[in-house]
């Protein structure tokens, strides 16, 4: 079981508590969300640093590089190189447009969800709630059921194929109930909140959020439970 320190427990625990507290269902999701966070780090956070590549927007040629790619096109590498050390590299490509690459170590959110999803699939399968139903039903939209991704608005368009949007990260189905789906759904609405593009009083959007909440408790005490992140912490049981 992996070890939950005195500090760790009393903070998931404060944002638990603060998230039942709250009468307001924004402030209760956002305070449930840091608790969800705070455990999902301290499990999987040794996995979620790996290995990232970022281009030098500085010193690559990206407006002419994009220029030649229409519609598609294989462009073969004149000259490469590669330098650095085992934290930080870099890639530089000449094609014969420049392509600077940077490559360092870096803490990636999303794997720390995607590690809970892997861990508790099974779990969630045999204890599929019908609380999906209340957060499917709010996302209902003709006959399909998403969250749309509101970094990607722009990109919305509802007389569009919503498969090909979903593929596109423009949306968000929620149509399938098992963990994979509710994670994506919730982490979605999380951001949606976060960056601003929820309104409170707003009809539509304080639907999604009111039933998306009793969803993510419901995750969330499963995991104090199974944890025993509500239990007394480990270094301040006495020795027999």
């Amino acid at each position: 079981m992996v070890y939950f320190d005195e500090k760790q427990i009393g903070l998931i625990n404060s944002w638990h508590s603060l998230s039942a507290k709250s009468e307001d269902p924004y402030m209760a999701f956002m305070a449930e969300w840091i608790a969800f966070n705070a455990i999902c780090y301290n499990l999987y956070y040794e996995k979620s640093i790996i290995e990232r590549a970022n281009i030098d927007r500085s010193k690559s040629k990206l407006s002419k590089l994009n220029q030649r790619f229409t519609p598609s096109i294989d462009i073969e590498v004149q000259n490469a190189k590669v330098t650095g050390t085992a934290e930080k590299w870099s890639v530089d490509l000449s094609l014969p447009e420049r392509l600077y690459i940077l490559v360092s170590t870096n803490y990636t959110e999303d794997i720390i969800f995607n590690e809970f999803v892997k861990d508790n699939q099974n779990w969630y399968e045999k204890n599929a709630t019908e609380l999906f139903n209340e957060i499917n039903l709010a996302l209902k939209k003709n006959d399909r059921c998403f969250v749309i991704n509101m970094a990607k608005s722009q990109n919305y368009n509802f007389k569009n194929d919503i498969d090909e949007m979903a593929n596109k990260n423009i949306i968000i189905l929620c149509e399938e109930n098992n963990l994979k789906t509710i994670k994506n759904v919730l982490y979605q609405i999380r951001c949606n909140i976060f960056h601003g593009e929820k309104t409170p009083g707003d009809i539509n959007d304080d639907k999604i959020v009111r039933s998306a909440l009793p969803l993510l408790k419901f995750i969330v005490n499963y995991l104090i439970e199974i944890h025993k992140i509500n239990k007394t912490p480990y270094n301040s049981v006495q020795a027999p």
